[in-house]
């Protein structure tokens, strides 16, 4: 058992000895996990199961809200920069697929 704890010691001052003194370490997924679990629970009420602009919610998990800070976003960020950015990041959203797809086929049906 001595060999063993003395391996784990020596992986973790290994990877440890990157980290300088008073810097923060993530050394758990556990944040990451509840994190996502909060967007999951926040997004099961859209109607699309995709990842969207919803994604943006998780940070609002991790933060006070207040009225000066939702008036700073309000007055700092378009609406326009997020669609731009989710359209970058996101590429096209599944209603938009659905809607191209579902308005060439009542096209098609018209034409007949």
């Amino acid at each position: 058992m001595k060999g063993f704890a003395q391996k784990i010691l020596g992986y973790l001052t290994q990877e440890l000895s990157p980290i300088q003194p008073g810097q923060t370490l993530l050394a758990t997924t556990d944040v990451l996990e509840l994190l996502f679990g909060k967007y999951k629970q926040f997004s099961f009420r859209s109607p699309l199961k995709q990842i969207s602009q919803l994604f943006l919610s998780i940070c609002l998990s991790t933060m006070n809200l207040t009225t000066t800070v939702v008036k700073e976003a309000l007055e700092t960020v378009r609406f326009l920069d997020v669609e731009d950015w989710a359209a970058q990041v996101f590429g096209q959203s599944m209603l938009s697929k659905r809607k191209i797809l579902f308005s060439a086929a009542i096209d098609d049906t018209e034409t007949a």
